[in-house]
């Protein structure tokens, strides 16, 4: 019996014994299904048999998985890192979850799904990349949160955060839809202890042109950054409870992102590249509690952003002057990250979103200066395996104006006016003492004073003009080496040249309609350039059986939210390219308004414009696709939705009937007439006065096309109010007339010139009648205008 019960002891004890070798070893595998990995090597066992191996550094990581000591998958990443593995098991079958962070302030988050099979290691789904997102994982689901902005928005204050689950069932990745939540950042706040305040937006100002200064990079850049990050702020005045949540909180007031990640004014998270430790500790505390460190280090990861052209990660521009702000475009990028949503020809992401294009007008507004967009019809990005984004072409040519960084001029520096009278102060925003005309040189007597304002990021310098007077003015106002705008608004071909015009357009601005007109023979596009500028919508030109390659990108990339209008008939722009941008934009979203001719068509137009304004007026010329007459009308008619009605050009012939149906069936009270008694004849004339008074029927014209182009000019614009001037060839009518909702846009006329001579009307009108020294937008490559005539019309503006 007593060897019984010893024997039973010992079964007993050995039972207890495995319990405690089991139960620890069961655990232990529940716990080491998470990997973290921070900076440096690390090995972790993912499963009994297979080890991953991770290295991240310098921006860059490598990942391993194998399966004793055999490699079943390898990836080496160039400017992501690997931030954490999680085993999961569904349906039987084991997975590996891999998350992922691009380098940039947008901390872009991915993640892929691996099958770890018995011998294989398999991809079987790659997320898209997430702006400033957190990922949760349990068991087979993972929940992603991230953040929705609106325009305006600050980075760190989104107005809604989307939550969307992607789940692992029958060995496939389902995807969830996504929902969103509004944000109200005051809801469910916290006052921290020992909360601090924000310095003054005055002090802010000062800091940033400072420190921007002293590292030779434009001050307008690091503001339109610090806004677009932060909204000029390193601290919250209460926390938000979606702050609160994050594991790093440490109960202080600093702002942090979404993603827990970026941290103050300029939203610093290039500290996720060091390594763990005390000097990592410090580092991370002075980003916290140094408002001017905080910016420093911004400026200093710009800098360094700057310098990925040296590698070919980021193309530059023209020279590459680091004080010329249009210069900074792919270093402002590559600030936020290299990221797909950041291609401003990509979709789904919205062009208007892209990061780098939401900081530069930003900048636009609130420096007041008239920045030159980049051309992004001219990008040819391509996407890395890894999701990274790059650029065939290393260096873009630009033409138009660079703005040299006005707020980096110093004592004893001149610069020019810009502004057609600028208002000269005797303090910063003080009281007004005077005023210069546009191009007036000053030299610069001081240092510069801010203001107090996140809004007004300009600041101010003190002048001593020509004639001695000191004064004060917004350095928004000054450029130190020209004082006339000159852009070039150009491609290979006519419709191309129509794309450069609407890219710069429409740059910023989502239009709710585009029109589409035939470029070989644009008279249809003539009448509809009025209801385009009704719009505010570009006019955009194609072939009459193809829909033109880079016609196709600008309309991918203005993406109207409304109504795409098809002038003219089948025999004008066939049904191909009809049915082709009913693919891209719906059926119901594309109306062809056409005729049985180009008079009808005009007066379908008519009715169009009229349904959207109240039509009380209209313009009436010829017909002829080969006169330019009605070229400079027509940016006014657009401004002022007077449609414009074709009638027959032979010296004899009546009025057209479509423009006598108009006229009677819209009550329409005054009628211009544009163009001699070739273009609309004596007994058209006459026919008009009989509908609506000869008082109230003007004929507005010239000797020759030129000089009824100046005629118009003279009429319907005040030369002493021009601030902008477009110029196009006035021989081949397609520049002027796809540019026509834009020169309307800017309340701006079309002026007309020879391809290789500026004729002598509009060379005396230059000369004699203009005094404002407009800045120019030329339509048209060198063969549309020579260089020579180009050069010719600057300097008499000048």
């Amino acid at each position: 019996m007593h060897a019984m019960k010893k024997q039973s002891q010992l079964v007993l004890l050995a039972a207890m014994l495995a319990i405690f070798v089991v139960l620890p070893m069961h655990v232990g595998a529940e716990e080491a299904t998470e990997f973290d990995f921070s900076i440096g090597e690390a090995k972790e066992q993912l499963t009994e048999t297979k080890e991953v191996h991770v290295t991240n550094q310098d921006m860059n990581a490598e990942l391993s998985i194998t399966d004793n000591g055999q490699e079943l998958y390898h990836k080496e990443l160039s400017m992501i890192t690997v931030t954490s593995i999680e085993k999961v098991n569904a349906d039987g079958q084991e997975y590996a979850i891999i998350s992922y962070r691009h380098d940039g302030s947008a901390n872009g988050l991915y993640f892929e799904i691996v099958k770890l099979n018995e011998s294989a290691v398999e991809t079987v789904y790659t997320s898209e990349v997430y702006e400033r997102a957190r990922l949760e994982i349990a068991e087979n689901k993972i929940t992603l949160k991230y953040p929705k902005y609106e325009e305006d928005d600050a980075r760190t204050e989104p107005s809604a955060i989307i939550t969307q689950e992607f789940s692992i069932t029958d060995n496939q990745v389902v995807e969830g839809k996504g929902k969103e939540e509004q944000v109200e950042f005051a809801t469910n706040a916290l006052q921290a202890e020992g909360t601090k305040k924000n310095p003054s937006f005055s002090e802010i100002n000062k800091i940033l042109t400072e420190e921007s200064l002293k590292a030779n990079v434009s001050p307008e850049i690091v503001k339109a950054i610090a806004l677009q990050e932060s909204g000029w702020e390193q601290y919250w005045g209460s926390v938000p409870k979606s702050i609160q949540a994050c594991d790093n909180y440490d109960g202080t007031n600093v702002k942090l992102g979404y993603d827990c990640i970026g941290i103050g004014i300029m939203q610093i998270s290039d500290y996720r590249f060091m390594k763990d430790g005390p000097e990592k500790d410090a580092y991370i505390d002075r980003l916290k509690t140094d408002i001017r460190f905080n910016i420093q280090e911004g400026i200093k990861i710009l800098n360094e952003k700057w310098g990925f052209h040296r590698s070919g990660i980021i193309p530059t521009i023209n020279d590459n002057d680091p004080l010329v702000i249009e210069n900074w475009y792919f270093a402002v990028m590559a600030y936020n990250g290299m990221l797909p949503r950041n291609n401003p020809l990509e979709r789904p992401f919205s062009p208007y979103g892209a990061y780098q294009e939401e900081v530069f007008e930003l900048l636009n507004d609130y420096t007041l200066i008239d920045i030159n967009p980049f051309p992004t019809h001219l990008l040819d990005p391509y996407t890395l395996e890894n999701g990274q984004l790059r650029f065939e072409t290393l260096n873009f040519k630009v033409t138009g104006p660079q703005h040299y960084s006005s707020q980096s001029l110093v004592k004893g520096d001149t610069a020019y006016t810009t502004a057609q009278s600028l208002n000269i102060r005797n303090a910063p925003n003080g009281d007004v003492i005077g005023s210069l005309s546009k191009g007036s040189k000053v030299t610069i007597t001081g240092g510069y004073a801010g203001n107090n304002s996140k809004y007004n990021q300009y600041v101010w310098l003190p002048i001593r003009t020509s004639n001695g007077q000191n004064a004060w003015v917004s350095s928004s106002y000054l450029n130190k080496n020209d004082y006339i705008d000159v852009h070039r608004l150009e491609g290979y071909s006519r419709y191309d040249t129509s794309v450069s015009i609407a890219n710069h357009g429409w740059h910023w601005d989502q239009p709710t309609s585009v029109v589409i007109g035939r470029g070989d023979d644009p008279i249809d596009a003539l009448t509809g350039s009025v209801l385009a500028s009704g719009l505010d919508s570009p006019l955009i030109l194609t072939k009459t059986k193809e829909l033109p390659a880079s016609v196709e990108r600008e309309l991918n990339r203005l993406n109207p939210t409304g109504i795409v209008y098809i002038l003219g008939g089948e025999n004008v722009i066939s049904e191909d390219v009809e049915n082709k941008l009913k693919q891209k934009f719906g059926n119901n979203r594309v109306i062809r308004i056409a005729g049985y001719s180009r008079f009808e068509t005009a007066s379908k137009v008519a009715k169009e414009v009229d349904e959207h304004s109240n039509v009380s007026e209209v313009i009436v010329t010829t017909g002829d696709s080969n006169s330019s007459d009605p070229l400079a009308i027509a940016p006014y008619a657009g401004e002022n939705n007077i449609p414009i009605l074709l009638t027959g050009r032979s010296r004899g012939e009546s009025l057209n009937k479509e423009v006598r149906t108009f006229i009677q069936d819209n009550n329409i009270k005054k009628v211009t007439i544009i163009g001699g008694e070739l273009a609309v004849s004596k007994s058209a004339e006459a026919e008009l006065q009989r509908l609506v008074g000869s008082a109230n029927v003007k004929r507005v014209f010239g000797k020759s096309r030129f000089d009824t182009n100046i005629a118009i000019i003279n009429t319907f614009y005040d030369s002493k109010a021009i601030d902008k001037l477009l110029v196009s060839q006035g021989m081949e009518t397609a520049d002027a007339l796809s540019a026509s909702p834009f020169a309307a846009k800017l309340e701006a006329p079309i002026v007309l010139t020879q391809a290789n001579k500026l004729p002598a009307e509009t060379k005396a009108w230059l000369n004699g009648r203009i005094s404002t020294r407009p800045n120019l937008y030329f339509l048209g490559g060198n063969v549309a205008i020579n260089e020579n005539v180009r050069n010719e019309i600057v300097k008499l503006i000048r």
